[in-house]
């Protein structure tokens, strides 16, 4: 008798050993990635509308000349553009602090994630029972001013500027802990600055402006 509930013993102990086994694979393999999604969705969507109604409040109280000093000759010709960096630097910091406190406000979010999305099946991922799982994120919010030009005609050329903003989210989950990185260029301000028209030119189509030839 002792021998057979040994027996009996160990079996079931390897029956539990296999259900754990496969219990954890199947949680690696299908649960924390569907949560993850259903996560990362749910954030981006939240995060992408707070950063742009923050961008949009902020970027409302700036215009290009705060930002840009040109510099003419006798004659009005455009010798060099300046930038004004203390104005620059205290409008990346102002817009980094209004999307920080924007996006930490949003606070805990829910998450409601079907039964048929822990299968794998793409048949049975909008089936079933929905699982609420509860998040909280922390985010870290840099900015940076960016400035490019673009030729929009022989003498015209387009100059941007732009806040680059990217935001690293922290979220808490009961499953684990997971971040979620976003990015999102806001355009600041433009001009068009018009300068001579060159004599000659030439187009090329594998560069983007023209050539002055006569100096």
């Amino acid at each position: 008798m002792k021998k057979r509930t040994k027996r009996i013993f160990l079996v079931l102990l390897l029956i539990l050993a296999i259900v754990v086994t496969t219990t954890v694979l199947s949680w690696q393999s299908n649960v924390k990635p569907v949560v993850f999604t259903y996560c990362d969705a749910l954030i981006a969507s939240l995060g992408m509308e707070s950063i742009n109604r923050s961008s949009a409040d902020v970027v409302a109280l700036y215009e290009y000349s705060d930002f840009i000093e040109i510099a003419r000759d006798e004659a009005g010709k455009i010798l060099f553009l300046g930038t004004n960096t203390p104005m620059a630097n205290g409008f990346v910091r102002s817009l980094a602090l209004r999307c920080e406190n924007a996006l930490n406000a949003i606070g805990k979010q829910r998450v409601c994630i079907p039964m048929g999305a822990f299968t794998g099946s793409a048949l049975m991922s909008n089936s079933g029972p929905e699982v609420g799982v509860d998040i909280t994120f922390f985010s870290t919010v840099k900015c940076d001013f960016v400035t490019s030009f673009e030729n929009v005609g022989i003498n015209q050329t387009r100059h941007c500027i732009y806040a680059k903003i990217d935001v690293l989210f922290n979220t808490v989950l009961p499953i684990a802990e997971h971040e979620i990185a976003l990015s999102n260029n806001v355009l600041v301000a433009e001009n068009v600055i018009i300068g001579e028209i060159p004599n000659v030119y030439v187009a090329n189509e594998n560069a983007t402006g023209y050539l002055d030839l006569i100096p």
